[in-house]
């Protein structure tokens, strides 16, 4: 058998093979090296990626609490500035009312006292001031009502009771037909502030329909909760004002004071009851707890 005898590979060409092996060797190395740089780098991009995000995030809470604090800064400029003038209109309101009632009352007292005495012609007057006399008190007992924070004074009541002396103190035009409701509920409340929630609601629905209309008044209950609703049979309100009716100083009537709703809101948040209002018919409806903490 003939042995195999294998080439021999001359110097310098193992050299040259020598050499590229630790050429292909160092590649090798730099290539794993170059993964690892890699890896690593895709490590960093993730961790900036999140890092990222959470500054965005950030800028962006921020960015609220900024809006907040200036929504607060705004409000609280606003309560500043209502603080004060509801300081002065309370004065002013209180001067007022007093000389206003004087002439109210005297002005009954005539028609009483000499009905059959007076012209027609001085009648007619004499209904005129009354009416505006009254309008003017009405305007007056809105601030003073907003402006007031006296604690609530609450006793067990009968809301028809409290309905009828509202009723007595307002001047109802003739072609304004109120019906009242058929059932009596008994409510733990302040008399005196729920019979100024029934005024305002009743004059603004008079004033709503511009003295022509019907106002139907309804009570209801449950075991826990009493309910009234005032509806009245005018245009409505518009859409574009329904939410903006409890703001302060709001009014899209030329003669009122905007403050009316805003105190009837807030009489009713302190029985810790709640109002709200619906349109076509105009209905507003008060859910008070039966007895309040």
């Amino acid at each position: 058998m003939e042995s195999v005898v294998e080439p021999r590979i001359s110097d310098p060409l193992l050299s040259k093979i020598t050499k590229l092996e630790k050429e292909r060797q160092d590649l090798i190395q730099k290539t794993s090296s170059q993964n690892r740089m890699i890896i690593a780098y895709e490590r960093k991009l993730s961790q900036f990626d999140a890092i990222k995000e959470q500054r965005d995030w950030l800028l962006e809470e921020m960015t609220k609490k900024i809006s907040e604090l200036s929504h607060f800064q705004t409000e609280l400029f606003k309560a500043e500035r209502l603080s004060a003038i509801g300081e002065m209109s309370a004065r002013l309101a209180h001067d007022m009312r007093n000389p206003l009632t004087i002439i109210k009352n005297s002005i009954e007292l005539v028609k009483l006292k000499h009905a059959e005495q007076i012209p027609s012609d001085l009648y007619r007057l004499f209904i005129s001031i009354e009416n505006a006399s009254s309008r003017l008190v009405f305007q007056l007992d809105d601030v003073l009502n907003f402006v007031r924070s006296s604690p609530l004074d609450s006793t067990s009541n009968f809301l028809s009771d409290i309905l009828e002396e509202s009723l007595s103190e307002i001047v109802i035009p003739d072609q304004i037909t109120i019906q009242k409701p058929t059932k009596d509920v008994s409510l733990f409340c302040d008399a005196e502030k729920i019979k100024a929630v029934f005024t305002n609601l009743i004059v603004n629905a008079i004033q709503a329909m511009d003295n022509y209309g019907n106002i139907t008044i309804q009570f209801g209950e449950t075991d826990t909760e009493v309910t009234f609703t005032v509806q009245d049979s005018g245009p409505g309100i518009p859409d574009s004002v329904l939410e903006k009716i409890f703001e302060p100083l709001f009014t899209t009537k030329s003669r009122g004071t905007g403050l009316g709703l805003p105190a009837v809101k807030m009489i009713i948040q302190q029985h810790q009851g709640t109002i709200s209002v619906s349109n076509k018919p105009t209905t507003f409806l008060v859910v008070l707890p039966k007895k309040s903490n």
